[in-house]
């Protein structure tokens, strides 16, 4: 824990810990250098206030990541100077939901605290709506991606949360070896098979038992059907009805990949989109499911000629209408009933992360994709050659994971489902019917 009453303290803050990767894989940097926000003038009057927040490490002053650290720290110092008042202490996390939950249930939250996104409407009854807050800032609903308001905002139709960063789901394809990106299911098989003769991965995945998998394969598939991964209640849904036909369409398009050799057998061992990069490096891999944070990745691994050969395009889906991306991401909420410290924190999220210039370093430095559309628009947001594919995807098929207590345990049994058909040791119906078993299981 650390408290900052002043510029020198802030500067002897110095001890980095262990990142520990953000939803949906962590970004890259950019090397992209903070616009230090002006300094406001001082209102000696006001009164001292002291708040704490709490950050997932990768996004706190405790990172490992120098660039980030320092945005931070920058960041905070000038926000301390514009207010004199303010006493800052800061928490960081692994970002682990349950635990905040105890805390926000036991009255003993953070007064502000990171929240993976799609859990915040499991938190709405403990955090304060943030409507003035937003009014006041000049921020509007509708800048945000539809997929954000539909977490940012509650059930009464007030805002609990601001999700300040996002991450999407995409195909990517050799140009020079896929002219056309394929958009149905069917397209990728016929168009994958040509490329396998010719000695080609069409077609790697990360199906291996990790969340990538259901986050990246799974779910956009089973949901570009129009297809529910759990009820209203929560409750498992994808194995039961037209869901179950809906889920099992899924398996079977993978078992068809595998055995026309379209997706190699080993991609059930990929756990994460990231650890694609080995085998894209060979210049052997012709298309591939992976997040807009690869592209940084990539760019290091190929260099810019070779990456230059890589172009992006919305997930396949079965009859080619529909697409769903999956977006993953962070948000900030407020618990504190304290106007003061709701009104000096919410200052500080906006400094750092969440308005105009906070959103704009903050997601430049970190390699993340805005949540507010307009940012896109700012000639300070650096983005990438991919940037203005990644907006229109996430405005039109952007998709969060439902907020499910049973979303860990659902998801994980549809982790092994998916890399079994992959591997080939259950069929999609024995791999199916085993993870509803399994996920329904009292």
């Amino acid at each position: 824990m650390k408290t900052w009453k002043s510029t020198k303290a802030l500067v002897m803050m110095a001890a980095l810990t262990t990142v520990v990767s953000a939803c949906g894989g962590g970004g890259s940097t950019d090397g992209a250098k903070p616009t230090a926000a002006p300094v406001k003038e001082a209102d000696a009057s006001k009164e001292k206030v002291s708040f704490e927040w709490m950050a997932h490490t990768a996004y706190s002053a405790q990172g490992s990541d120098p660039k980030r650290v320092e945005y931070i720290k920058s960041s905070l110092d000038t926000y301390l100077k514009s207010h004199p008042n303010v006493d800052v202490t800061s928490r960081s996390y692994d970002g682990a939901v349950a635990n905040l939950m105890i805390l926000a249930s036991q009255n003993r939250a953070p007064d502000t605290a990171m929240i993976d996104a799609y859990m915040l409407p499991k938190f709405y009854q403990y955090l304060q709506p943030l409507d003035s807050y937003f009014e006041k800032a000049g921020l509007k609903m509708d800048d945000f991606f539809p997929f954000a308001q539909n977490v940012m905002k509650g059930p009464d139709g007030k805002i609990y949360g601001i999700q300040f960063t996002t991450d999407t789901r995409v195909l990517y394809y050799r140009k020079d070896l896929v002219p056309t990106p394929p958009k149905t299911w069917n397209e990728v098989l016929e168009t994958g098979k040509k490329l396998k003769e010719k000695g080609y991965d069409a077609l790697l995945m990360p199906a291996g038992r990790a969340e990538a998998s259901t986050i990246s394969v799974f779910l956009p598939l089973l949901m570009s059907q129009g297809g529910e991964l759990v009820n209203k209640d929560g409750q498992a849904a994808f194995g039961d009805g037209a869901n179950r036909a809906k889920s099992l369409n899924v398996l079977n398009f993978l078992q068809s990949a595998v055995d026309t050799g379209v997706t190699p057998k080993r991609s059930s061992n990929i756990k994460n989109e990231a650890d694609q990069n080995g085998d894209i490096a060979t210049d052997k891999v012709a298309m591939f499911i992976g997040g807009n944070f690869q592209v940084n990745q990539l760019k290091d691994v190929l260099g810019p000629e070779r990456f230059a050969k890589w172009g992006v395009a919305p997930m396949p889906t079965m009859n080619g209408e529909n697409p769903v991306s999956m977006s993953g991401g962070w948000a900030w909420g407020i618990f504190t009933k304290d106007k003061a410290k709701q009104q000096a924190a919410f200052d500080f999220l906006m400094d750092t992360y969440i308005g105009d210039k906070g959103m704009t370093n903050w997601s430049n430095i970190g390699g993340y994709l805005p949540t507010r559309k307009s940012v896109y628009d700012k000639k300070e947001y650096t983005g990438n050659e991919f940037t203005t594919t990644f907006r229109e995807i996430m405005e039109k098929n952007g998709k969060s994971r439902p907020a499910s207590d049973d979303y860990a345990k659902i998801s994980e049994q549809l982790q092994i489902a998916v890399s079994s058909v992959v591997s080939g040791s259950l069929t999609p119906e024995q791999a199916l019917d085993n993870a509803w078993k399994t996920a329904t299981q009292k």
